[in-house]
């Protein structure tokens, strides 16, 4: 019964919140996840995502993160990205300023919470004047009610690299694509292997390496999917200007892949991968022989 009232309250303030931007002149708008990945792919935009995590490093308030230090260098980053107004690149956020009806009842009142505790503050640093992309794009599965559009999601980005040569920039154990068929239509896949954690202390030596991969290859159509917390969402910004090539925050799209797959309805770990959000998540077995070989073929650079 607690609970039941506990929601119900933040549900209401959430509305009430909802109410007092509209009155304020503060609507925030962005598109929902199917016309977000079809603008992506059509239009070949780079995108940085920004969701509850990435807001708490902007604001400071993300202290004690179990793969990544904060500092006023990501702060920082993230404020410069957030106002970013590119044709060629989108700011993506969460798809929660107009309405929960699409999530499961755990990630409605999770996101009610935050706007709740948070919203005033992100709105600050939000534009009513811009229209945003979906930051939860790369996860077209867990959160949502209907499940039976999940798989249409993931065949849209599927339809993103069908035959593009792929570069993925990630860390030690995210392994992406790796035991599955997510990448299996793209023409290749190249790997550049970061830190699992505090890989944003090394940024200027990823995009300079990252940089350099590019210019070497920039006649095969590249695509670049940065799999890497917060530092994936500066760094794509950051290589798409430099460099002039599309660079998808990819995110936990590989891992929600897997959970869809399994027709997971919570979180659970996944073999041989690194998973932040799960108990013994970052307890990774060994890739078995049969990946083993395929992965470290893919690997043209590491970054200790």
């Amino acid at each position: 019964m607690k609970n039941f009232i506990k929601k119900n309250i933040v549900l209401i303030l959430y509305q009430i919140f909802l109410l007092e931007t509209k009155l304020k002149n503060k609507r925030i708008h962005v598109k929902n996840i199917k016309d977000s990945i079809i603008n992506v792919k059509e239009k070949k935009l780079s995108v940085g995502r920004f969701g509850d995590g990435e807001f708490k490093w902007l604001y400071g308030k993300r202290e004690n993160d179990n793969f990544e230090k904060n500092s006023k260098k990501i702060q920082n980053d993230l404020k410069r990205v957030i106002s970013s107004r590119r044709n060629d690149f989108k700011v993506c956020i969460p798809d929660i300023f107009e309405g929960l009806d699409q999530y499961r009842e755990k990630s409605k009142i999770f996101w009610a919470g935050q706007l709740v505790k948070h919203g005033n503050q992100w709105v600050k640093k939000l534009d009513s004047d811009y229209e945003y992309l979906d930051s939860l794009i790369t996860r077209p599965y867990m959160i949502y009610r209907d499940k039976n559009e999940s798989r249409k999601l993931f065949d849209l980005f599927k339809s993103i690299w069908k035959q593009r040569n792929i570069l993925i920039i990630e860390g030690r154990e995210t392994r992406f694509g790796i035991g599955d068929d997510l990448l299996s239509n793209a023409k290749s896949v190249s790997r550049i292997i970061c830190p699992s954690k505090n890989a944003f202390e090394k940024y200027e030596h990823i995009l300079n390496i990252t940089s350099e991969y590019v210019k070497s290859n920039r006649s095969k159509d590249l695509l670049v999917l940065a799999s890497l917390g917060p530092t994936a969402t500066i760094l794509a910004h950051d290589l798409s200007l430099k460099e002039s090539v599309q660079v998808i925050d990819i995110g936990h799209l590989d891992i929600e892949y897997y959970w869809s797959l399994i027709g997971a309805r919570d979180k659970v770990k996944v073999p041989y991968k690194y998973v932040n959000e799960v108990k013994n998540g970052d307890k990774v077995e060994k890739l078995p022989v049969e990946y083993e070989k395929k992965y470290l073929s893919q690997v043209v650079n590491v970054i200790e």
